[in-house]
């Protein structure tokens, strides 16, 4: 019989398409089967889409859907090893206490046992800010994967894409993380107001890195005129994440991604269950 954990995902593309393939680079002797998102809806030849009532629930929305799935399929889900709740944090622990975190982190282990009525590990893996920190922590598997050996970019040629990923890298650490670039987890807060890192990742490879490049005097104008004309040259979460998540290795993010993603990573590779 197979053992399996039983895994309950933040309900984006990114996650939904690839985390199982991650989760196996962790600890390979168990079956990671998705109970939530439970399905994408797809036609042939289609991109998949998550049905609407389900996609993007993060937060106290995803659980609250976690504790009907588990009540609703109590038997089959307490013949699992364990259960495996991954969502973004986007902020949420902003100013908590480590005292604090863990007493969430246990309420939701407590009504997890609940409604399973039974005791079963439960790991809880939080992608802070968003699953694009794990991308940036493991730059070579993740954007530079993305950009220079996917095969998403066709009108740019490869000393050009390096030039522009040079430069990308750059540009993310000193005007999107800032102050975060070494502790990347706490992203998030500027002045008193929360900013997706998603979403300026976006306005980075779409917009803002093509007009700094435009600007240095020094550039190769070939390189620049390719990076600016093409049309491949961007970011989608829904088009670009599972590619990297399929790609990325999680002793790497590990690495950077201490916090939060660290200690539920190590406690999934030595997990006998």
């Amino acid at each position: 019989m197979v053992d399996r954990i039983a895994c309950f995902l933040t309900c984006g593309y990114t996650e939904a398409g690839a985390m199982q393939f991650f989760l196996k680079k962790m600890n390979s002797k168990y079956e990671y089967k998705q109970y939530l998102p439970n399905k994408t809806i797809k036609k042939k030849g289609d991109p998949k889409n998550i049905n609407s009532q389900i996609s993007g629930l993060t937060g106290d929305a995803l659980l609250e859907k976690v504790y009907r799935i588990l009540e609703k399929n109590r038997e089959e889900i307490g013949k699992c090893k364990a259960v495996l709740i991954e969502d973004d944090l986007d902020g949420k622990f902003h100013g908590y206490s480590d005292e604090r975190i863990e007493e969430y982190k246990n309420q939701i282990i407590q009504k997890v046992h609940e409604k399973l009525q039974k005791d079963i590990p439960v790991f809880i893996l939080y992608a802070s800010p968003e699953a694009e920190s794990w991308f940036i922590a493991d730059w070579k598997n993740g954007f530079e994967y993305l950009y220079s050996d996917s095969g998403v970019v066709t009108d740019v040629g490869y000393n050009a894409k390096r030039f522009f990923l040079h430069h990308l890298k750059q540009y993310i650490e000193n005007n999107v993380l800032k102050e975060y670039t070494e502790n990347i987890e706490e992203y998030g807060w500027f002045f008193g107001k929360y900013i997706k890192l998603s979403d300026c990742i976006i306005n980075a490879v779409q917009t803002e890195i093509k007009e700094y490049i435009q600007e240095m005097p020094n550039a190769n104008k070939v390189y620049v005129n390719q990076i600016v004309a093409s049309r491949d040259l961007y970011y989608s979460k829904k088009l670009h994440g599972d590619r990297m998540m399929r790609n990325i290795q999680p002793d790497i993010v590990a690495v950077k991604c201490r916090k939060y993603f660290g200690s539920t990573y190590n406690a999934i590779v030595r997990a006998e269950l």
